[in-house]
């Protein structure tokens, strides 16, 4: 259990204009990306890519024993939260949280489509 006393009233308190200062317009996209509007997610790329060797670079802040960790394998699944990779080298699987990834690392080229 923590011992943070977290006090959020001050905040709530300040007057702070409710509508944002700046509103992209439609022309705000970055030419070559994509359309922002397809709602394209990294799970959605990244099940396209199920079956596929990857590295992902992950950071464990709060654990004393996995500081930063390396997990290598292949793509099992992909979930909102989640992944799954099978190590065959080492005869592991892995299912980790999506939150703790830093980067991801494919040995062999990406499905888009």
């Amino acid at each position: 259990m923590n011992n943070y006393n977290y006090n959020y009233e001050p905040y709530l308190r300040q007057n702070v204009p409710m509508n944002p200062s700046y509103i992209p317009s439609e022309s705000s996209s970055i030419p070559g990306v994509g359309n922002p509007e397809s709602n394209e997610y990294a799970e959605d790329l990244l099940n396209k890519n199920i079956g596929k060797h990857l590295k992902v670079f992950m950071s464990f802040n709060d654990s004393i024993e996995w500081r930063d960790k390396i997990f290598e394998g292949t793509l099992e699944a992909w979930g909102r939260d989640f992944f799954l990779l099978n190590d065959k080298k080492n005869n592991k699987w892995y299912m980790v949280w999506n939150i703790y990834i830093d980067y991801i690392e494919f040995d062999e080229g990406l499905t888009m489509k």
